[in-house]
């Protein structure tokens, strides 16, 4: 071997050993830093993404074994009554029908009305569809707190002084809960249908007396004699005394009228030749023996009669 040759290769030794050398030195570096890193200055952790991509795209909702759409996380959000389950609309929370009476025998007549829907429902929320007013020594009506509150001042006056609707209708089955005051014997409350504002009073009205009895009306203009369509007759129906409720209720089908106390029918009654076939209607206290004498009414609803062949 040569001595060139001897230092060509002493050279290339070198070379390897300053490589090592260089490579030691960087992983000395990184050991170094890595240290640093996990137990000096605090980093920020970056989120750790599986899929980098999917991390920057929208990402359309999987399919389960069912065929439906996987929920998507969402923020939290104020509590919403119940959507239907083909819908995502929101749903109003209702107040329930204040008809909570089941049928059970088909030859009641509103068997064929659906009492769960009124055509009409009145909560008393809003002042101005009763009318409402106060006269010394006679009568005084108004709206308040979501009833219609009524005095009756005079009880030795014959004639009857009410609170009557903004709303009319003609063939229909009406109900109204009514709340005795402090009553005694005939002292009554009462629901009027097919009122005619210009011939007061008038209509037919349906009333129950603190003692348990009911009877039919048929008011008349003033001057002439109230009409006594069905005089007073007792019923186990009807809750009695002092601050006792009732849910009155009248069917009026032209000249035919079913009479209802919470639920139950008490009577009924055709009149040959009626008067009114539409009008308005009123709630009534009246004082027979007690003065004033007040009550309260709530939850008035009616419901349309559909033609009978």
């Amino acid at each position: 071997m040569s001595t060139s040759e001897g230092k060509g290769i002493s050279i290339e030794r070198i070379l390897i050993i300053v490589l090592v050398v260089l490579l030691l030195v960087a992983l000395l570096y990184i050991a170094f830093t890595m240290g640093r890193r996990s137990g000096g200055t605090p980093m920020v952790e970056e989120p750790v993404v599986e899929d980098p991509v999917a991390a920057v795209l929208p990402v359309e909702p999987a399919d389960d074994s069912a065929g439906q759409p996987a929920e998507e996380p969402t923020a939290e959000e104020p509590p919403a009554a119940e959507a239907s389950p083909t819908s995502s609309a929101r749903r109003l929370e209702l107040e329930p029908t204040p008809t909570p009476f089941a049928l059970s025998n088909e030859d009641d007549p509103r068997h064929i009305l659906d009492l769960a829907n009124p055509d009409h429902l009145d909560y008393f929320n809003n002042p101005d569809t009763w009318y409402d007013y106060e006269t010394e020594n006679i009568a005084a009506y108004r709206v308040e707190d979501g009833h219609l509150f009524g005095v009756d001042y005079d009880a030795l006056n014959r004639g009857v002084y009410w609170s009557y609707t903004s709303v009319q209708s003609g063939n229909l089955y009406a109900e109204i809960s009514a709340t005795n005051g402090d009553c005694v014997a005939r002292d009554a409350v009462g629901l009027t249908m097919r009122l005619d504002p210009e011939q007061t009073p008038s209509g037919y009205a349906f009333e129950v007396s603190c003692d348990g009895a009911w009877r039919l009306l048929r008011y008349r203009p003033a001057g002439k004699p109230t009409a006594t369509q069905v005089d007073w007759t007792a019923s186990d129906a009807i809750n009695q005394g002092p601050y006792a409720t009732n849910r009155l209720g009248i069917w009026g089908y032209y000249g035919k009228f079913y009479l209802f106390v919470n639920g139950f029918q008490v009577g009924d009654h055709f009149d040959p030749s009626p008067p009114w076939s539409y009008g308005y209607f009123a709630a009534y206290v009246r004082g027979q023996i007690s003065y004033p004498l007040t009550a309260t009414f709530d939850d008035f609803a009616f419901w349309h009669i559909p033609f009978i062949p």
